[in-house]
């Protein structure tokens, strides 16, 4: 049984709403808007851009990403002769979960809020297959409909037992609730640092949203993973 909190997160990502996530003060102490990728639009794609600010991915499991092909990207570095830059790790000390940044096939120029969106949902349907069992059709899509580099970066999440960031707390936050494990996800920052949260909670008032904190989903996940 969720919290009354979780509820609540959960509901507003089924509706399209954002949720606020603040990871942890010991962490990158950073608030991120998430969406629930299925139910993206440009207007969305518009508000993270303006009210968040920070790098807008797209973030799906890991095991979703191994059935498409994907790799992470500090992997590839290292195979391509940069290991001593992608060993390095920032304060936070997690490993980063990027791996390629993409483009649709038909979007204009990939940076535009109606082609990030078209992107996004476009991603969106690969994870649906393969978790649908279409694991093959899946990538054979992903390989002949999207361009790389691009402007939509792909993460993919490790799992809450291996790394606590915004792209595991978001993705367990849809698993919980019924949902896709399909999320959008932009820092919010203000001049010169992190929005605080304070100033996110004022926001998630006016845009209908809900702000949470990563320990709720952490203790709701050992919970729900009955751990």
């Amino acid at each position: 049984m969720l919290s009354s909190s979780l509820s609540k997160a959960c509901k507003a990502l089924g509706e399209g709403l954002p949720v606020f996530i603040h990871d942890s003060s010991s962490r990158e102490d950073e608030v991120d808007m998430v969406f629930y990728a299925p139910l993206i639009t440009p207007s969305k794609v518009a508000l993270m851009r303006r009210e968040g600010g920070g790098l807008i991915c797209y973030a799906m499991p890991l095991s979703v990403g191994r059935a498409l092909g994907l790799r992470y990207m500090d992997e590839i570095l290292r195979e391509v002769g940069y290991g001593e830059l992608a060993s390095r790790r920032l304060g936070y000390g997690d490993p980063p979960n990027f791996s390629l940044w993409v483009n649709h096939k038909d979007v204009v120029t990939g940076i535009r809020d109606a082609d990030r969106a078209k992107t996004i949902k476009e991603l969106d349907t690969l994870v649906e297959a393969v978790l649908q069992g279409r694991a093959e059709e899946a990538k054979s899509k992903f390989l002949n409909e999207f361009v790389a580099p691009g402007h939509v970066p792909v993460l993919l999440g490790r799992g809450l037992s291996i790394r606590k960031g915004h792209t595991e707390l978001s993705l367990a936050l849809t698993e919980m609730g019924g949902l896709r494990p399909s999320v959008v996800i932009v820092e919010m920052l203000d001049e010169g640092g992190a929005a605080n949260v304070s100033r996110v909670s004022r926001l998630a008032e006016r845009v209908g949203g809900v702000v949470i904190e990563g320990a709720d989903i952490i203790e709701a996940w050992e919970r729900f993973q009955g751990l």
